[in-house]
Order: structure tokens, then C-alpha cells, then sequence
């Protein structure tokens, strides 16, 4: 019986990468992932079963290390404004790299034909988002924030970040955004959104 190993595992994860912004979603196979790793497709499906959870797999993979912490802007945080803009910048910092931007265009593309955009969100998203409905949560109680539905309030941040450029981006009808822009972008989503659940007078 074969052994698994973190090490095969994220070889894995670096071939399907590739094979997944070359070929896209549906063009993209699990033997052609198999013959860049090496080994064999018996050796690939004992590590995922189907081409949809490599696929989620690669982008959780991509996300974990740099999503998790930007989320922690709220953890402890006594100043919302702070950490509201703290959070835009990064957030939108992360979701406007030209891998992310490619992998969030074949979840659009494929997620309402398949599983495969409930998959990527139930396992990766919703979690993020989730820590920060229980910190918007906590700051209500304490009189931080004004009192909403945390769910409502986390929704209107998220779009907010995404607004502009960002969208212009995912869409194809810019091909890039420079710092400057960018930045303008998160303090603009940052500050209406500060102005909208700050804390009552």
C-alpha cells in the first residue's frame, strides 16, 4: 500500500496549476496532470478523486497562506476604521493577482454546469467570511459598529472591495491595475463602508 506523502501531495497541486491556466477547466485532464507529476492516474485519484476537487484543491492550496491572515484584521482589533482598511487593501491586493483573477474566471465559467463553484466556496470563502460575521458580531455588542445583520454587512464589504477596477479586471475589460489605483479603490470601499456601519453616534 502506497504511503501518501505533503510532498506528492503539493507536486500535485504545482502540475495542476499549470495544466489548469493552460488548458482551462474543461480542457485540462487528470492524465496530463498524472504525466507532469509523474507516476500514475491510480496514484493521482488515491490523492483526489475527481478532476473538481484538484481543481478546488489547487485554489485552496493558493489561498491558504495569504487569505487566512488578511481576515485576522479584525481578531482583536479595538479601531473598525483600522482594520476595515487594513482589510480592503490586502483583500483586494490578493484578489487582483493575475492568478487568482484566471482562476476565478473558469469558476464563473464552469461553477453553474457542475459543483464546482459550491465546492470552492463552501470550502474555502464561506470560512473566511464566516470568522468575519462573528467579529462584526462582537463589535455590534460591544457598540464598535452599528447594529445590522453581520451576514448583510459582510456581503456589502466583500462587494465593495470588488467594485470598480477589480470587477473591470474578472471581466476582461482591463488587463491590469496599477498600486495607485488600486489603493484608491480599497480606501474608497474601505471609507464608504466605514461611513455606513461605523459606530452610532
Amino acid at each position: 500500500m502506497r504511503v501518501k506523502s505533503e510532498e506528492k501531495r503539493l507536486a500535485i497541486l504545482d502540475a495542476a496549476k499549470g495544466v489548469f491556466l493552460e488548458r482551462g477547466y474543461v480542457a485540462a485532464s487528470m492524465a496530463e496532470v498524472s504525466a507532469r507529476v509523474g507516476g500514475s492516474k491510480q496514484t493521482l485519484y488515491s490523492y483526489f478523486a475527481s478532476k473538481e476537487e484538484l481543481f478546488v484543491a489547487v485554489m485552496l492550496e493558493k489561498g491558504a497562506t495569504q487569505v487566512e491572515p488578511i481576515f485576522d484584521a479584525f481578531l482583536g482589533s479595538e479601531n473598525l476604521a483600522e482594520a476595515v482598511r487594513c482589510f480592503a487593501l490586502a483583500f483586494a491586493r490578493f484578489i487582483a493577482g493575475d492568478e487568482i483573477i484566471a482562476f476565478r474566471r473558469i469558476v464563473y465559467a464552469e461553477g453553474a454546469k457542475s459543483d464546482l463553484g459550491r465546492l470552492f466556496y463552501e470550502n474555502g470563502p464561506k470560512r473566511g467570511w464566516t470568522r468575519m460575521a462573528a467579529d462584526f458580531e462582537r463589535a455590534m455588542d460591544e457598540g464598535r459598529m452599528r447594529r445590522a445583520d453581520p451576514w448583510t454587512a459582510v456581503n456589502q464589504l466583500h462587494a465593495l472591495c470588488e467594485a470598480g477596477p477589480i470587477q473591470r479586471l474578472l471581466e476582461g475589460s482591463e488587463s491590469g491595475i496599477d498600486e495607485d489605483a488600486l489603493t484608491a479603490a480599497a480606501e474608497a470601499a474601505a471609507d464608504t463602508f466605514i461611513r455606513a456601519y461605523g459606530p452610532p453616534a
